[in-house]
């Protein structure tokens, strides 16, 4: 899937960081907080939105490493190619 004009976005989380360390180890998705903190240092201002949107990502973000560490996870490039071939 291509990203154009939420680039930005996905920009951002990868500048803040898409996850951090779980207290257990591991990756945990970043808080508000962690996400006010990066917004207030670097860009200033973002729409409700795009801060929710961050969040979702940074949840997927951390859900997609926690799946690719299982041996049996099917990775996101084969789930969309059997949605394809089924679809």
């Amino acid at each position: 899937m291509d990203v154009e004009a939420g680039a930005y976005l996905l920009h951002m989380l990868m500048e803040a960081g898409p996850v951090k360390s779980a207290p257990m180890g591991g990756a945990m998705a970043l808080d508000w907080v962690d996400l006010q903190a990066y917004i207030s240092m670097t860009v200033g201002d973002v729409d409700g939105w795009e801060a929710s949107l961050l969040r979702r990502m940074s949840q997927a973000y951390a859900t997609g490493l926690q799946e690719g560490a299982s041996p049996f996870s099917i990775p996101p490039i084969e789930r969309e190619m059997k949605d394809e071939m089924n679809g």
